[in-house]
Protein backbone atom coordinates (compact mmCIF):
# COMPACT_ATOMS: atom_id res chain seq x y z
CA UNK A 1 0.00 0.00 0.00
CA UNK A 2 2.69 2.33 0.66
CA UNK A 3 4.49 2.20 -3.19
CA UNK A 4 0.43 2.81 -4.21
CA UNK A 5 -0.16 5.79 -2.11
CA UNK A 6 3.42 7.12 -3.63
CA UNK A 7 2.17 5.93 -6.56
CA UNK A 8 -1.09 7.87 -6.58
CA UNK A 9 0.74 11.02 -4.84
CA UNK A 10 2.82 11.72 -8.13
CA UNK A 11 0.19 10.60 -10.78
CA UNK A 12 -2.14 13.36 -9.04
CA UNK A 13 0.43 15.59 -8.63
CA UNK A 14 -0.74 16.27 -5.05
CA UNK A 15 2.25 17.12 -3.32
CA UNK A 16 5.58 18.83 -4.62
CA UNK A 17 9.19 18.97 -3.28
CA UNK A 18 9.24 21.66 -0.99
CA UNK A 19 5.85 21.56 0.60
CA UNK A 20 5.22 21.64 4.21
CA UNK A 21 1.85 19.11 4.80
CA UNK A 22 -0.25 19.82 7.70
CA UNK A 23 -2.25 16.34 8.32
CA UNK A 24 -5.82 16.25 9.46
CA UNK A 25 -5.71 13.62 12.24
CA UNK A 26 -8.59 12.69 14.33
CA UNK A 27 -7.42 9.00 15.55
CA UNK A 28 -9.26 7.31 14.03
CA UNK A 29 -8.24 3.82 11.31
CA UNK A 30 -7.97 6.29 8.60
CA UNK A 31 -6.02 9.40 10.07
CA UNK A 32 -3.57 7.02 11.70
CA UNK A 33 -3.08 5.11 8.55
CA UNK A 34 -2.61 8.49 6.82
CA UNK A 35 -0.12 9.87 9.33
CA UNK A 36 2.07 6.23 9.13
CA UNK A 37 2.39 6.16 5.01
CA UNK A 38 3.59 10.22 5.34
CA UNK A 39 5.91 9.30 7.94
CA UNK A 40 7.22 6.31 5.83
CA UNK A 41 7.67 8.43 2.55
CA UNK A 42 9.66 10.86 4.23
CA UNK A 43 6.83 13.51 3.74
CA UNK A 44 7.60 16.82 5.87
CA UNK A 45 4.61 17.07 7.83
CA UNK A 46 2.55 18.26 10.99
CA UNK A 47 -0.65 17.37 13.19
CA UNK A 48 -3.72 19.17 13.27
CA UNK A 49 -6.77 17.93 15.89
CA UNK A 50 -9.86 19.58 16.49
CA UNK A 51 -11.68 18.59 20.09
CA UNK A 52 -15.36 19.31 19.35
CA UNK A 53 -16.23 18.40 22.92
CA UNK A 54 -19.17 16.09 21.66
CA UNK A 55 -18.46 13.15 22.92
CA UNK A 56 -17.71 13.92 26.61
CA UNK A 57 -14.33 12.55 28.26
CA UNK A 58 -14.18 10.16 24.86
CA UNK A 59 -13.36 13.49 22.90
CA UNK A 60 -10.88 14.15 25.27
CA UNK A 61 -9.19 10.75 24.81
CA UNK A 62 -8.88 11.07 21.28
CA UNK A 63 -7.25 14.06 21.83
CA UNK A 64 -4.89 12.66 24.46
CA UNK A 65 -4.29 9.95 21.69
CA UNK A 66 -3.24 12.27 19.24
CA UNK A 67 -0.97 14.05 21.09
CA UNK A 68 0.72 10.49 22.11
CA UNK A 69 0.74 9.72 18.16
CA UNK A 70 2.48 13.03 17.62
CA UNK A 71 5.22 12.32 20.13
CA UNK A 72 5.65 8.94 18.77
CA UNK A 73 6.16 10.07 15.41
CA UNK A 74 8.20 12.99 16.75
CA UNK A 75 5.99 15.87 14.73
CA UNK A 76 4.69 19.25 15.64
CA UNK A 77 0.68 19.36 16.61
CA UNK A 78 -1.59 21.69 16.93
CA UNK A 79 -4.64 21.40 18.90
CA UNK A 80 -8.11 23.21 18.82
CA UNK A 81 -10.97 23.02 21.32
CA UNK A 82 -14.41 24.04 19.63
CA UNK A 83 -17.79 24.74 21.24
CA UNK A 84 -19.18 22.83 18.56
CA UNK A 85 -22.84 22.71 19.88
CA UNK A 86 -22.81 26.47 20.81
CA UNK A 87 -21.66 27.28 16.88
CA UNK A 88 -24.04 25.17 15.65
CA UNK A 89 -27.11 27.07 17.32
CA UNK A 90 -25.71 30.65 16.56
CA UNK A 91 -25.17 29.78 13.11
CA UNK A 92 -28.31 27.19 12.66
CA UNK A 93 -26.55 24.17 11.61
CA UNK A 94 -26.52 21.04 12.23
CA UNK A 95 -24.00 19.35 14.57
CA UNK A 96 -21.91 17.87 11.54
CA UNK A 97 -22.15 21.24 9.36
CA UNK A 98 -20.63 23.20 12.38
CA UNK A 99 -17.87 20.30 13.14
CA UNK A 100 -16.98 20.85 9.60
CA UNK A 101 -17.00 24.46 9.58
CA UNK A 102 -14.96 24.74 12.50
CA UNK A 103 -12.91 21.74 11.56
CA UNK A 104 -11.62 23.52 8.36
CA UNK A 105 -11.25 27.25 9.34
CA UNK A 106 -9.10 25.79 12.18
CA UNK A 107 -6.99 23.81 9.59
CA UNK A 108 -6.43 26.91 7.54
CA UNK A 109 -5.63 29.08 10.42
CA UNK A 110 -2.96 27.25 10.96
CA UNK A 111 -1.59 27.07 7.48
CA UNK A 112 -1.85 30.87 7.25
CA UNK A 113 -0.04 31.17 10.17
CA UNK A 114 2.29 28.51 10.29
CA UNK A 115 3.59 28.19 6.01
CA UNK A 116 1.89 24.74 5.82
CA UNK A 117 0.86 24.46 2.16
CA UNK A 118 -1.25 21.84 2.00
CA UNK A 119 -4.24 19.39 4.13
CA UNK A 120 -4.33 16.37 3.91
CA UNK A 121 -7.26 14.68 4.76
CA UNK A 122 -8.05 10.59 5.37
CA UNK A 123 -10.91 10.44 2.92
CA UNK A 124 -10.77 6.89 1.11
CA UNK A 125 -12.67 5.38 -1.59
CA UNK A 126 -15.61 3.76 0.75
CA UNK A 127 -16.03 7.38 1.48
CA UNK A 128 -16.36 8.64 -1.80
CA UNK A 129 -19.10 5.89 -2.76
CA UNK A 130 -20.90 6.94 0.50
CA UNK A 131 -21.06 10.72 -0.58
CA UNK A 132 -22.03 9.68 -4.12
CA UNK A 133 -25.21 8.40 -2.22
CA UNK A 134 -26.13 10.93 0.45
CA UNK A 135 -26.10 13.56 -2.88
CA UNK A 136 -27.81 10.94 -4.92
CA UNK A 137 -30.89 10.89 -1.91
CA UNK A 138 -30.90 14.65 -2.01
CA UNK A 139 -31.44 15.22 -5.54
CA UNK A 140 -28.00 16.65 -6.53
CA UNK A 141 -26.95 17.24 -10.28
CA UNK A 142 -23.52 16.62 -11.33
CA UNK A 143 -21.55 18.90 -8.86
CA UNK A 144 -22.76 16.55 -6.44
CA UNK A 145 -22.56 13.58 -7.57
CA UNK A 146 -19.08 13.69 -8.59
CA UNK A 147 -18.30 13.64 -4.48
CA UNK A 148 -15.17 14.40 -2.92
CA UNK A 149 -12.35 16.12 -4.87
CA UNK A 150 -8.95 14.24 -4.78
CA UNK A 151 -8.14 18.08 -4.44
CA UNK A 152 -10.01 21.29 -3.90
CA UNK A 153 -7.85 24.40 -2.93
CA UNK A 154 -4.75 23.87 -0.53
CA UNK A 155 -6.92 20.28 0.64
CA UNK A 156 -5.47 17.13 -1.12
CA UNK A 157 -6.70 13.68 -0.13
CA UNK A 158 -3.87 10.97 -0.75
CA UNK A 159 -5.89 7.82 0.25
CA UNK A 160 -8.72 8.11 -2.20
CA UNK A 161 -7.29 5.47 -3.87
CA UNK A 162 -7.60 2.75 -1.29
CA UNK A 163 -11.06 1.17 -0.16
CA UNK A 164 -11.98 0.64 3.85
CA UNK A 165 -10.93 -2.67 3.57
CA UNK A 166 -7.19 -1.88 2.39
CA UNK A 167 -6.91 1.18 5.43
CA UNK A 168 -7.79 -2.12 7.97
CA UNK A 169 -5.46 -4.37 6.10
CA UNK A 170 -2.77 -1.73 6.55
CA UNK A 171 -3.53 -0.99 10.41
CA UNK A 172 -3.60 -4.89 10.88
CA UNK A 173 -0.24 -5.40 9.33
CA UNK A 174 1.85 -2.81 10.15
CA UNK A 175 0.06 -3.07 14.49
CA UNK A 176 -1.23 0.54 14.17
CA UNK A 177 -3.61 1.25 17.40
CA UNK A 178 -6.30 3.87 16.68
CA UNK A 179 -9.63 4.98 17.93
CA UNK A 180 -13.07 3.68 17.54
CA UNK A 181 -15.63 7.03 17.36
CA UNK A 182 -18.63 5.76 19.14
CA UNK A 183 -20.59 7.56 16.66
CA UNK A 184 -20.14 5.61 13.67
CA UNK A 185 -21.84 3.09 14.75
CA UNK A 186 -25.34 5.10 15.47
CA UNK A 187 -27.17 5.15 12.44
CA UNK A 188 -29.23 7.99 13.07
CA UNK A 189 -26.54 9.66 10.59
CA UNK A 190 -27.40 9.15 6.98
CA UNK A 191 -23.87 8.38 6.04
CA UNK A 192 -24.29 5.42 8.73
CA UNK A 193 -26.89 4.59 7.45
CA UNK A 194 -25.87 3.86 4.01
CA UNK A 195 -22.52 2.37 5.26
CA UNK A 196 -24.93 0.01 7.55
CA UNK A 197 -27.69 -0.73 5.06
CA UNK A 198 -27.47 0.58 1.40
CA UNK A 199 -23.64 -0.68 1.41
CA UNK A 200 -24.33 -4.65 2.48
CA UNK A 201 -27.51 -4.94 0.53
CA UNK A 202 -25.60 -3.75 -2.85
CA UNK A 203 -22.50 -5.96 -2.19
CA UNK A 204 -24.56 -9.02 -1.52
CA UNK A 205 -26.30 -8.14 -5.53
CA UNK A 206 -23.53 -7.03 -6.96
CA UNK A 207 -20.11 -8.08 -5.56
CA UNK A 208 -17.95 -5.51 -7.73
CA UNK A 209 -20.42 -2.30 -7.63
CA UNK A 210 -17.71 -0.26 -5.77
CA UNK A 211 -15.22 -0.41 -9.06
CA UNK A 212 -18.31 0.31 -11.01
CA UNK A 213 -19.52 3.61 -9.12
CA UNK A 214 -15.83 4.55 -8.79
CA UNK A 215 -15.76 4.14 -12.48
CA UNK A 216 -19.04 6.53 -12.78
CA UNK A 217 -17.69 9.11 -10.38
CA UNK A 218 -14.58 9.26 -12.85
CA UNK A 219 -17.08 9.59 -15.75
CA UNK A 220 -18.74 12.38 -13.81
CA UNK A 221 -15.99 14.72 -12.96
CA UNK A 222 -14.64 14.56 -16.94
CA UNK A 223 -18.29 15.33 -17.73
CA UNK A 224 -18.15 18.81 -15.18
CA UNK A 225 -14.80 19.98 -16.09
CA UNK A 226 -16.32 19.45 -20.20
CA UNK A 227 -19.79 21.25 -18.83
CA UNK A 228 -17.29 24.05 -16.50
CA UNK A 229 -15.09 25.02 -19.95
CA UNK A 230 -18.72 25.55 -21.55
CA UNK A 231 -20.03 27.54 -18.98
CA UNK A 232 -16.88 29.29 -18.66
CA UNK A 233 -17.41 30.38 -22.38
CA UNK A 234 -20.71 31.84 -22.25
CA UNK A 235 -19.87 33.87 -19.36
CA UNK A 236 -17.29 35.61 -21.48
CA UNK A 237 -19.44 35.63 -24.41
CA UNK A 238 -22.57 37.32 -22.52
CA UNK A 239 -21.37 39.09 -19.53
CA UNK A 240 -20.09 42.83 -19.84
CA UNK A 241 -17.76 44.13 -16.39
CA UNK A 242 -17.84 47.68 -15.63
CA UNK A 243 -14.72 49.32 -14.48
CA UNK A 244 -16.63 49.12 -11.32
CA UNK A 245 -16.83 45.30 -11.04
CA UNK A 246 -20.45 45.59 -11.55
CA UNK A 247 -21.26 42.64 -14.32
CA UNK A 248 -23.73 43.16 -16.72
CA UNK A 249 -26.27 40.10 -19.03
CA UNK A 250 -28.72 40.75 -21.30
CA UNK A 251 -32.14 38.93 -20.48
CA UNK A 252 -32.77 38.02 -24.28
CA UNK A 253 -29.33 36.90 -24.57
CA UNK A 254 -29.55 34.43 -21.75
CA UNK A 255 -33.07 33.18 -22.56
CA UNK A 256 -31.96 32.34 -25.98
CA UNK A 257 -30.11 29.50 -24.39
CA UNK A 258 -32.05 26.36 -24.43
CA UNK A 259 -32.73 24.66 -22.49
CA UNK A 260 -32.81 28.32 -20.76
CA UNK A 261 -33.46 27.44 -16.79
CA UNK A 262 -30.55 24.89 -16.86
CA UNK A 263 -28.22 27.32 -17.99
CA UNK A 264 -29.29 29.90 -15.69
CA UNK A 265 -28.60 28.17 -12.97
CA UNK A 266 -24.96 26.93 -14.46
CA UNK A 267 -24.23 30.51 -14.96
CA UNK A 268 -25.55 32.04 -11.88
CA UNK A 269 -24.14 29.09 -9.77
CA UNK A 270 -20.09 31.00 -10.40
CA UNK A 271 -21.46 33.58 -8.36
CA UNK A 272 -22.39 31.18 -5.58
CA UNK A 273 -26.60 31.05 -6.63
CA UNK A 274 -27.97 27.80 -6.06
CA UNK A 275 -30.92 25.92 -7.84
CA UNK A 276 -33.78 27.37 -5.69
CA UNK A 277 -32.89 31.18 -6.35
CA UNK A 278 -31.81 30.89 -10.29
CA UNK A 279 -35.27 29.23 -10.55
CA UNK A 280 -37.20 32.08 -8.52
CA UNK A 281 -35.25 34.81 -10.40
CA UNK A 282 -36.37 32.91 -13.46
CA UNK A 283 -39.75 33.01 -12.14
CA UNK A 284 -39.35 36.83 -11.92
CA UNK A 285 -38.47 37.43 -15.47
CA UNK A 286 -41.13 35.14 -16.88
CA UNK A 287 -44.10 37.07 -14.57
CA UNK A 288 -42.69 40.58 -15.70
CA UNK A 289 -42.49 43.53 -13.68
CA UNK A 290 -39.75 42.45 -11.99
CA UNK A 291 -37.38 45.52 -12.66
CA UNK A 292 -35.91 46.67 -9.16
CA UNK A 293 -35.91 42.65 -7.33
CA UNK A 294 -32.77 41.80 -5.36
CA UNK A 295 -31.46 38.39 -5.48
CA UNK A 296 -28.38 37.65 -3.12
CA UNK A 297 -25.87 34.50 -3.01
CA UNK A 298 -23.28 34.06 -0.32
CA UNK A 299 -20.77 36.37 -2.38
CA UNK A 300 -23.10 38.31 -4.69
CA UNK A 301 -25.86 40.70 -5.35
CA UNK A 302 -28.32 40.17 -8.69
CA UNK A 303 -30.24 42.96 -9.92
CA UNK A 304 -33.33 42.61 -12.73
CA UNK A 305 -33.07 46.24 -14.48
CA UNK A 306 -35.64 46.34 -17.27
CA UNK A 307 -33.34 44.24 -19.96
CA UNK A 308 -30.55 43.14 -18.06
CA UNK A 309 -29.49 41.46 -15.05
CA UNK A 310 -26.99 43.09 -12.82
CA UNK A 311 -24.08 41.25 -11.06
CA UNK A 312 -21.97 42.35 -7.98
CA UNK A 313 -20.27 40.91 -5.38
CA UNK A 314 -21.32 41.90 -1.47
CA UNK A 315 -19.46 44.68 -0.13
CA UNK A 316 -17.18 42.83 2.41
CA UNK A 317 -17.32 46.19 4.88
CA UNK A 318 -16.76 45.09 8.04
CA UNK A 319 -19.41 43.75 10.40
CA UNK A 320 -21.28 45.71 13.55
CA UNK A 321 -20.77 42.93 15.81
CA UNK A 322 -19.44 43.46 19.16
CA UNK A 323 -16.96 39.70 20.07
CA UNK A 324 -16.20 39.13 24.07
CA UNK A 325 -12.81 38.66 25.16
CA UNK A 326 -11.87 36.12 28.61
CA UNK A 327 -9.13 36.67 30.61
CA UNK A 328 -8.20 33.41 30.20
CA UNK A 329 -7.97 33.95 26.08
CA UNK A 330 -4.51 33.43 25.05
CA UNK A 331 -5.59 35.07 21.54
CA UNK A 332 -8.42 35.97 19.29
CA UNK A 333 -8.50 35.51 15.36
CA UNK A 334 -11.92 37.55 14.78
CA UNK A 335 -12.22 40.28 14.29
CA UNK A 336 -8.55 40.67 14.30
CA UNK A 337 -5.66 38.69 15.42
CA UNK A 338 -4.40 39.66 19.20
CA UNK A 339 -2.13 38.07 21.65
CA UNK A 340 -3.19 38.25 25.49
CA UNK A 341 -0.24 37.71 28.12
CA UNK A 342 -0.79 38.07 32.01
CA UNK A 343 1.83 38.79 33.99
CA UNK A 344 2.97 39.60 38.05
CA UNK A 345 5.65 41.03 37.03
CA UNK A 346 5.41 45.14 35.78
CA UNK A 347 8.65 46.20 36.59
CA UNK A 348 10.19 43.56 33.51
CA UNK A 349 8.11 45.37 31.29
CA UNK A 350 10.19 47.12 28.48
CA UNK A 351 7.83 49.64 27.09
CA UNK A 352 8.40 50.81 23.71
CA UNK A 353 6.94 53.18 20.86
CA UNK A 354 5.69 49.99 18.78
CA UNK A 355 1.64 51.19 18.97
CA UNK A 356 0.79 47.54 17.96
CA UNK A 357 1.71 46.42 21.61
CA UNK A 358 0.10 48.06 24.94
CA UNK A 359 -0.03 47.20 28.77
CA UNK A 360 -2.79 47.51 31.14
CA UNK A 361 -3.57 47.17 34.76
CA UNK A 362 -5.33 43.99 35.00
CA UNK A 363 -6.86 44.53 38.29
CA UNK A 364 -8.30 48.21 36.66
CA UNK A 365 -10.06 45.74 33.86
CA UNK A 366 -13.50 44.20 33.37
CA UNK A 367 -13.91 40.78 32.17
CA UNK A 368 -15.08 40.13 29.41
CA UNK A 369 -13.72 43.05 27.93
CA UNK A 370 -15.44 43.47 24.05
CA UNK A 371 -14.19 44.31 20.64
CA UNK A 372 -15.90 46.12 17.39
CA UNK A 373 -15.84 48.59 15.48
CA UNK A 374 -15.23 52.62 16.41
CA UNK A 375 -18.08 54.24 16.37
CA UNK A 376 -19.11 57.85 15.92
CA UNK A 377 -18.84 59.34 19.06
CA UNK A 378 -16.45 57.30 20.87
CA UNK A 379 -13.82 58.63 23.09
CA UNK A 380 -10.36 57.56 25.04
CA UNK A 381 -8.48 59.53 27.36
CA UNK A 382 -5.15 59.02 25.68
CA UNK A 383 -2.31 57.84 27.70
CA UNK A 384 -0.18 60.82 29.25
CA UNK A 385 -3.06 62.91 28.83
CA UNK A 386 -6.24 63.81 31.31
CA UNK A 387 -8.97 64.97 29.19
CA UNK A 388 -11.09 62.68 26.43
CA UNK A 389 -10.75 62.70 23.00
CA UNK A 390 -12.52 61.66 19.90
CA UNK A 391 -11.39 58.59 18.28
CA UNK A 392 -12.97 60.39 14.74
CA UNK A 393 -10.46 63.40 16.05
CA UNK A 394 -7.40 60.73 16.80
CA UNK A 395 -7.93 59.42 13.13
CA UNK A 396 -8.00 62.51 11.50
CA UNK A 397 -4.56 63.35 13.05
CA UNK A 398 -3.04 60.40 12.19
CA UNK A 399 -4.10 61.15 8.82
CA UNK A 400 -6.03 57.43 8.42
CA UNK A 401 -7.56 57.61 5.63
CA UNK A 402 -11.56 56.36 4.74
CA UNK A 403 -10.58 53.28 3.85
CA UNK A 404 -8.83 52.59 6.71
CA UNK A 405 -11.17 53.89 8.82
CA UNK A 406 -13.67 51.35 7.95
CA UNK A 407 -10.99 48.44 9.63
CA UNK A 408 -10.59 50.25 13.11
CA UNK A 409 -11.55 48.20 16.06
CA UNK A 410 -11.84 49.24 19.93
CA UNK A 411 -11.63 47.19 22.72
CA UNK A 412 -13.95 48.40 25.93
CA UNK A 413 -13.81 47.24 29.32
CA UNK A 414 -17.43 47.89 30.15
CA UNK A 415 -18.06 51.41 28.09
CA UNK A 416 -15.20 52.77 28.65
CA UNK A 417 -12.59 52.69 25.70
CA UNK A 418 -9.30 50.56 26.43
CA UNK A 419 -7.54 50.94 23.62
CA UNK A 420 -8.20 52.23 20.18
CA UNK A 421 -6.28 49.60 18.70
CA UNK A 422 -3.09 49.82 17.38
CA UNK A 423 -3.10 53.60 17.67
CA UNK A 424 -3.66 54.94 21.63
CA UNK A 425 -3.93 53.14 24.80
CA UNK A 426 -6.28 54.70 27.51
CA UNK A 427 -4.75 56.45 30.65
CA UNK A 428 -7.47 54.99 32.96
CA UNK A 429 -6.31 51.48 33.01
CA UNK A 430 -2.74 52.51 32.69
CA UNK A 431 0.26 50.61 34.71
CA UNK A 432 1.24 52.68 38.17
CA UNK A 433 3.48 52.02 40.65
CA UNK A 434 0.56 50.37 42.59
CA UNK A 435 0.11 47.65 39.49
CA UNK A 436 0.11 44.22 40.84
CA UNK A 437 -0.60 42.53 37.78
CA UNK A 438 -0.44 44.01 33.93
CA UNK A 439 -2.51 42.72 30.94
CA UNK A 440 -0.74 42.83 27.68
CA UNK A 441 -2.42 43.29 24.09
CA UNK A 442 -0.14 42.97 21.01
CA UNK A 443 -1.82 43.41 17.30
CA UNK A 444 -0.67 41.10 14.89
CA UNK A 445 -0.54 41.73 11.33
CA UNK A 446 -1.52 39.41 8.63
CA UNK A 447 2.48 39.16 7.93
CA UNK A 448 4.13 38.78 10.85
CA UNK A 449 2.82 34.88 11.61
CA UNK A 450 0.08 34.78 13.98
CA UNK A 451 1.36 32.61 17.16
CA UNK A 452 -1.06 30.02 17.90
CA UNK A 453 -0.20 27.62 20.27
CA UNK A 454 1.90 24.39 19.62
CA UNK A 455 2.66 21.17 21.28
CA UNK A 456 5.68 19.49 21.14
Amino acid sequence: MLKEFQKYIRSNNLISKNDEILLAISGGIDSVVMLDLFDKSGINYAISHCNFKLRMFESDDDELFVRQLAHKYNTDIFVNWCNTTEYAKENKLSIQEAARDLRYSWFNQVCGHNNYSKIAIAHHQDDNIETFFINLSRGAGIKGLKSIPIVRDNIIRPLMFATRNEVELYAKEHMLEYREDSSNRKDYYLRNNIRHNLIPTLESISPGYKQAITKSIDNLVDSDLLLQSVVDEKISTHFKTEPNGTKKVSIAELQKLVPYRIWMYYILNEFGFIRQISDSICNAIEQGNSTGLRFASSNHELLIDRKQLLLREISKKASTLTYLIKDSDPYITTPLKINFEKGVDPKSIEFTSNNSIAYFDYDKLEFPLSIRKWQAGDKIIPFGMKGSKLISDILINNKVDSFEKENVYVILSGKKVVWLVGYRASNDFKISDNTKTYFMMELISSTSGFDLELFK
